[in-house]
């Protein structure tokens, strides 16, 4: 069974904040206070930004669901199938996001490995030894390259299986 753990360290494509890519939907139900139909009410960044709970975004047409909770920051995001296939954690997250004690607060420069930014998204993915991204986990802190910034703080974790849509 899901349990959020705050202090759960995160996992390459597996698992983050005590949670586990490919659980399902109804396994989190319990921990929802509010439900929006998107076929009903519109997206806005405001319904996530207002939450003050645990908030099920149901997306239009049957596209899958969104979970947001306030404090700690996550979003758990769900396939059409309801299985769990993304998972995002910023402030409130106290669980190592990388190797060496990384965390949320922590600076861009201290993960010991290479990185690499997709300015499309300014986000910095985990690099193998050809330059090609490694799946399964990236890291959201001011959007330029590690050598312009060193300094840019980590803001948000997001851990992933594409595969599992």
């Amino acid at each position: 069974m899901c349990k959020l753990d705050i202090y759960a360290k995160a996992e390459l494509g597996k698992s983050l904040a005590g949670f586990t890519l490919g659980e399902k939907l109804e396994d989190f139900l319990h921990y929802v206070d509010k439900i929006v139909d998107g076929n009903i009410e519109e997206w806005t960044v405001d319904l996530a930004l207002d939450n003050t709970g645990v908030l099920l975004y149901e997306i239009p047409n049957n596209n899958g669901h969104t979970i947001y909770f306030s404090e700690p920051q996550l979003e758990l995001r769900f396939a059409k199938t309801g299985t769990l296939c993304v998972i995002i954690a910023g402030e409130g997250y106290k669980g190592d996001i990388f190797e060496g004690g990384v965390k949320i607060g922590s600076r861009i420069s201290d993960i010991n490995h290479d990185l690499i930014l997709d300015d499309t998204e300014d986000v910095h993915y985990l690099s193998d030894d050809k330059g090609q991204f490694i799946d399964g986990i990236y890291f959201v802190a001011g959007g330029l390259e590690v050598e312009e910034d060193p300094n840019a703080i980590i803001e948000e974790v997001r851990v992933y299986n594409y595969n599992l849509v």
